[in-house]
C-alpha cells in the first residue's frame, strides 16, 4: 500500500514537472502559436511527429512560399507563423500525448481555438 502511494507521488511530480515544462512553451511561443502547435500535432499526428515529419513540414512551407510568389497569390497566413507553429509542434512532440491533454485540461482556453 505505501509502495503505491510513494509511485502515485512520484507520478505526480513528474507530471507537475512535465506541465511546468509545457507552460514554459506557452509562454515561449505565446497562446497563438501554441494553440496551432497543439492542433497541428494531433492533427499530424502525435506518434508520427518526427525529425522528418519536421523537416518535410519546413520544406512544404518553403514550397507554398515559393509558388505563392511565382504566381503572385498572397499567402493568408504567412510562412515565418508557419514555421514557429511547426516548431513548437516539434517541442511539445517531446511530451507524452496524455501529458498534453491533461495540461489543455487545465491550462488552455479552448475559446482561442
Amino acid at each position: 500500500m505505501c509502495e503505491e502511494i510513494v509511485h502515485e507521488e512520484i507520478m505526480c511530480k513528474e507530471m507537475q514537472f512535465n506541465l511546468n515544462e509545457i507552460q514554459a512553451l506557452e509562454k515561449k511561443y505565446g497562446s497563438v502559436i501554441f494553440c496551432g502547435g497543439l492542433v497541428y500535432l494531433v492533427d499530424a499526428g502525435h506518434s508520427n511527429f518526427n525529425n522528418k515529419a519536421v523537416e518535410m513540414g519546413f520544406k512544404q512551407i518553403q514550397d507554398e512560399e515559393t509558388a505563392a510568389k511565382a504566381t503572385g497569390e498572397r499567402l493568408f497566413v504567412g510562412t515565418d507563423f508557419k514555421r514557429e507553429i511547426l516548431r513548437c509542434s516539434a517541442e511539445l512532440a517531446k511530451f507524452e500525448i496524455w501529458t498534453l491533454f491533461a495540461y489543455i485540461k487545465l491550462h488552455v482556453d479552448v475559446e482561442l481555438w
